[in-house]
């Protein structure tokens, strides 16, 4: 009688082989529900990630661009000269990979002549540099920038130096009167008080083209019309996916030359 109540005294003590197996079966379906969440953490880190390379390689492009003198850059063959590893020191060429990666960013090069014939003013270069995938869907980051001709700046018909001061030369824009339409996908989540911008920025001072902001949604677009050809940055203020308390901004650069023009944001980037 003794040896019985002493056993059962200890069986009391600590936890059951059922009670342990319960806590492992809950903790095992957390940690199973909890892997996706990680998963697209990791995901969008690495999206992010892969962005920013593309940004900072474009930018990175743009300003060795122009440090080049305008005889290079008005060369016919400058897009492939761009293109070619071996050009100006190997600081161009078609691919990126970073230091110690192995993902291959896709590089590639949009040059325009103003006037496209004749006596050129300047020149209009754009980088492109496009994401590998995975880890998401190829991205593409765009920066371009326009070197003027100094000769070009530099004569004045008149046979003396002018005794004031000019302001910058500014490019004079093609004729022309066009249309840009701005389209945004992905839900109506423009910014209700700073919207869609667009501004002619290849002329100093740089040009708001009106009205100013617009506020397009996935039904009704931005319509801006009687526009001269030249570059515009259109910016887009929205909240991503509709969250209010992270209102982010993403630009797009267009160029308008011989017809209207169609861009879209998507507002869940």
């Amino acid at each position: 009688m003794i040896m019985r109540k002493q056993l059962a005294c200890d069986c009391g003590d600590g936890f059951s082989l059922v009670e342990l197996l319960i806590t492992i079966i809950i903790a095992g379906v957390v940690f199973a529900a909890m892997v996706p969440f990680f998963m697209n953490v990791v995901t969008a880190s690495s999206r992010d990630r892969v962005r920013n390379v593309a940004t900072d390689v474009a930018q990175t492009r743009i300003e060795n661009i122009r440090l080049l003198s305008f005889s290079q850059l008005s060369d016919p063959s400058i897009a492939t000269n761009l293109s070619s590893a071996g050009f100006a020191n190997g600081q161009f060429g078609s691919t990126y990979m970073p230091p110690g990666g192995s993902s291959v960013y896709t590089v590639s090069y949009s040059v325009t002549n103003v006037p496209s014939t004749g006596a050129v003013n300047y020149v209009r270069v754009a980088v492109s540099v496009t994401t590998p995938s995975p880890p998401s869907s190829p991205y593409t980051a765009t920066m371009a920038t326009i070197v003027m001709n100094p000769s070009a700046t530099s004569n004045s018909s008149s046979p003396s130096p002018s005794p004031s001061p000019s302001p910058s030369p500014s490019p004079s824009p093609t004729t022309g009167s066009y249309t840009l339409t701005v389209m945004v996908g992905g839900g109506n989540w423009v910014n209700p008080t700073t919207g869609v911008t667009v501004v002619k920025n290849d002329v100093t001072p740089n040009v708001t083209e009106t009205p100013s902001p617009q506020f397009p949604t996935t039904t009704s677009n931005g319509v801006w019309s009687g526009l001269p050809a030249g570059q515009y940055l259109v910016t887009c203020n929205y909240y991503k996916n509709g969250q209010m308390s992270g209102p982010k901004t993403t630009t797009q650069t267009v160029f308008i030359t011989t017809s209207n023009a169609t861009i879209s944001f998507d507002l869940t980037q």
